[in-house]
């Protein structure tokens, strides 16, 4: 079990379908022209899996020794470099979460666990979550909304206000996101966030079509 899916996991050819079949930004345009004949370039390079690709684009001074070797563009490299880090999201701050309460932020500050992947540790499993309690006093309703807190926060682009939302709805665990239809989805958190009572940003039905899809690269290991 882990807070991060395991990147070499994930076959070259995964990753490859996977932007295919994404609705891409604009700036992120460049990575679906000429998609089978560069990744051709790269699967060159006997690079199989993602974890690969990620250790090959490293740092910048590594993107320009790949784009040198390879003859593709660093424009095209270092965006791909960033997609391939977005599925190691950034860990997300406990005390940026609005739900959660002062007091709580302050005794899990005090022992020093600041992000999610360091809560992770401590309340993906019941034994361990049950451990948490005792140290810290919390009781079953707090731990569990910590554990759900870390669940959701693993799903690409979940910031905390967008995981305060998640908690408040009916999909509250990556498993019932997983489950959840798109559109289910969607309607759930529209009447659940009425007047932005949550999360401030639009909320896009192709997102939640997103959403669901990327449950597909988290585990489902957190124990309820």
């Amino acid at each position: 079990m882990g807070y991060y899916i395991d990147l070499s996991k994930m076959s070259l050819n995964e990753f490859k379908e996977n932007l295919k079949s994404r609705n891409l930004l604009p700036s992120q345009q460049i990575l679906k022209k000429d998609v089978d004949k560069n990744f051709n370039v790269i699967k060159k390079q006997n690079i199989e899996n993602l974890h690969q690709l990620q250790q090959a684009l490293k740092t910048k001074n590594k993107v320009k020794e790949f784009s040198d070797l390879t003859g593709l563009t660093l424009d095209y490299l270092t965006i791909l470099r960033r997609e391939v880090n977005s599925y190691h999201p950034q860990p997300r701050k406990i005390k940026d979460f609005p739900g959660l309460s002062p007091s709580t932020k302050e005794k899990l500050e005090k022992k020093d666990i600041k992000t999610t992947p360091q809560l992770y540790q401590k309340v993906a499993l019941k034994t361990d979550r049950d451990e948490l309690k005792k140290e810290l006093g919390f009781n079953e309703e707090e731990a569990l909304v910590l554990a759900k807190i870390c669940d959701v926060s693993r799903l690409r682009y979940v910031n905390p206000a967008f995981a305060t939302l998640l908690l408040n709805s009916d999909f509250d665990t990556v498993e019932k996101i997983k489950n959840a239809t798109p559109d289910e989805l969607y309607q759930n958190l529209v009447k659940v966030n009425e007047n932005k009572k949550y999360y401030k940003g639009r909320i896009n039905p192709k997102d939640m079509e997103f959403l669901v899809n990327e449950t597909l690269n988290v585990l489902l290991d957190v124990e309820y």
